[in-house]
């Protein structure tokens, strides 16, 4: 009997932490969502984030890169910084981020920070953010 309380013990635990993965959108059932990364300017440490970021989302198995603007894809718009603070040698940024649908229906917001030479950790803090963005196209 023991055994048995132990084993369903583990399961529950085990159950409660997909669940808690599956709410923070880190757990992605099915198909891969089609993502696609945009800039919303020019200058060139967003062009570096969006390419980290589209790296980023290559690397991940819930996301397959796309482009044009297929129906139910996630469209993932990096803006350029809206903060910068002298850290060390380098700078803090501050960047908004916008998910949307293919149709410009708005899902979801956040901003990442980051150094300037570690773009790749607001790339890995989009990718995610976007899970729950991505819940709302209906795909889950």
């Amino acid at each position: 009997m023991t055994g048995t309380k132990n084993a369903l013990g583990r399961i529950a635990s085990v159950v409660a932490a997909l669940c808690t993965l599956a709410a923070a959108g880190q757990v992605h059932a099915g198909a891969p969502v089609e993502v696609e990364v945009t800039r919303g300017a020019d200058d060139d440490v967003t062009t570096a984030l969006a390419a980290a970021v589209m790296q980023a989302f290559g690397n991940d198995d819930g996301f397959a890169l796309s482009q044009g603007r297929r129906a139910n894809s996630l469209i993932v718009v990096v803006q350029a910084p809206t903060a910068a603070a002298r850290a060390g040698i380098h700078y803090k940024l501050a960047f908004p981020i916008r998910f949307l649908s293919a149709q410009g229906q708005t899902l979801g917001f956040t901003q990442v920070v980051c150094q300037e030479n570690t773009l790749n950790k607001c790339a890995e803090q989009t990718v995610a953010a976007a899970g729950p963005a991505a819940n709302k196209l209906g795909r889950h």
